[in-house]
């Protein structure tokens, strides 16, 4: 079909959308749908649509109204719902992070997850303008899904991208930028920060999804894409999307940023950009049209987890304190950096420590009772300062290449070399980062494990060699 049969079919059906005179009535709608990409699969008997939901009322229910800063307890109520929301103007606000591009890859349920996040992250964060920007790279690639037609993992399911969030979480985009081609992920530099959720929702009835809109944020769906579609998004999204009887192309996700009951529509952040889109990479669509409000999912409970965090300081500072019964304290006289038992362990540290410029840390941020045996200390930078030879130190030589990460449940993970264990980590996320710190690295050194205090770790030092 021609753009030209579509007009005349959409005058038959009286349809609420038009296509845009500029747009040619000779260009085929096949060739307009080689331009997107979709992506995302129907889900399969059996998986799962919610992960460790919090307790929710019916949609009977009344509304409590989204507030800032404000505990949903605590929230104002509306007795009845809202006629029209739209998370691009809440409270004079733009809670909707920028339009993005999956480009020729089926990747559209990771940018529909994470478009969905940046808004949850941003209401948390009480910050419409906070630069919010995540890696839908890392999110879609580390689950080896690609990008390539024909093969059995192109695309993906909207419930498996949650999955991920709430398991593993993902890094932003400064960390492993975006490219639409087949690749597999490697973060060379590990991932100082991870964002994660702590579970999600998922319902079939529309004044849930409506209540959910209003109280929480944006929500994540599936729709079925047919070739007027792209006709629709390729003439600027003008007026509402209705199905006209043309062939279908695809599964695509989308994020669920509002709806109008006054034009008895949904309204949705896209990820094929913003190319004469009047809506800035958004659109509409009429409720039950094409599956779109079939299912849709809420995240819920977004959260960052500081997975490494390092602090600078200048090595030519660095001095010793004698703190009497407390040990030897090792500081830039600007921060408390390291207690020691003795004066010795204190100078030896204290060389170490002049060789870098980075004091660094990683599960700083676990709650676990035991917290400092889940906490891993490192120094990195180098200061280019001579090497002071040390005293007396541990070390233990490992070969890097057989060094794994082991999950032993809810003990955290133990990084290991064959029956030696090193180092215990909190959760995924530390267990990674530790590794790719020990692999880079053949032993790993103590200075102070002689010390007999009861809170026998915080006098010992660990550095990686």
């Amino acid at each position: 079909m021609k753009i030209k049969e579509l007009r005349r079919q959409l005058k038959i059906k009286n349809a609420k959308w038009t296509i845009p005179d500029e747009v040619l009535d000779d260009i085929s709608l096949k060739e307009l749908s080689q331009k997107y990409s979709l992506g995302a699969k129907t889900e399969i008997p059996g998986m799962l649509k919610t992960r460790l939901p919090r307790f929710r009322g019916g949609s009977t229910q009344k509304f409590l109204k989204w507030q800032p800063n404000t505990l949903r307890q605590l929230r104002s109520t509306l007795s009845r719902q809202p006629s029209a929301w739209d998370w691009r103007d809440v409270n004079n606000q733009n809670w909707v992070s920028p339009v993005k591009n999956q480009g020729g890859c089926g990747s559209c349920v990771a940018f529909a997850v994470l478009a969905a996040f940046e808004s949850h992250y941003r209401l948390l964060k009480n910050n419409p303008n906070l630069n919010m920007d995540l890696s839908e790279g890392a999110l879609f690639f580390s689950n080896e899904r690609q990008c390539n037609s024909g093969d059995p993992r192109v695309g993906w399911w909207v419930n498996k991208g949650l999955d991920s969030i709430v398991e593993e979480g993902v890094c932003s985009e400064l960390v492993y930028p975006y490219r639409a081609t087949n690749q597999n992920v490697e973060l060379s530099q590990g991932t100082y920060e991870t964002f994660k959720a702590a579970g999600y929702d998922s319902t079939t009835n529309t004044s849930l999804m409506k209540k959910w809109l209003v109280e929480e944020g944006p929500l994540v769906t599936r729709f079925d894409v047919y070739d007027d579609f792209f006709a629709f998004w390729r003439g600027g999204a003008n007026g509402v999307y209705t199905y006209t009887g043309t062939p279908y192309a695809g599964g695509h996700a989308v994020a669920v940023v509002g709806y109008d009951d006054n034009d008895n529509c949904w309204i949705c952040k896209n990820s094929w950009g913003s190319v004469n889109n009047q809506e800035n990479g958004c659109f509409r669509i009429g409720y039950g049209e094409v599956g779109i409000d079939e299912r849709m999912y809420l995240i819920q409970d977004v959260h960052n987890v500081i997975t490494r965090d390092e602090i600078n300081y200048n090595p030519r500072n660095l001095r010793i304190r004698n703190e009497g019964a407390k040990g030897w304290l090792l500081t830039d006289g600007v921060s408390r950096m390291k207690m020691l038992d003795t004066k010795e362990d204190a100078r030896n540290a204290l060389r170490v420590a002049r060789r870098h410029t980075r004091h660094g840390f990683i599960g700083r941020d676990n709650n676990r009772s035991n917290r400092s045996d889940y906490i891993i200390e490192y120094w990195a930078g180098n200061s280019g300062l001579p090497h002071e030879p040390l005293t007396r130190v541990d070390a233990i030589s490992y070969d890097p290449r057989k060094i794994v990460a082991e999950d032993i449940d809810n003990k955290g993970w133990r990084l290991k070399e064959g029956n030696h264990w090193m180092e215990m980590a909190d959760d995924f996320n530390d267990a990674l980062t530790l590794l790719q710190i020990a692999e880079r690295h053949n032993k790993m050194c103590f200075i102070g494990r002689g010390n007999n205090r009861p809170n026998r770790k915080s006098y010992i030092m660990t550095y990686w060699e």
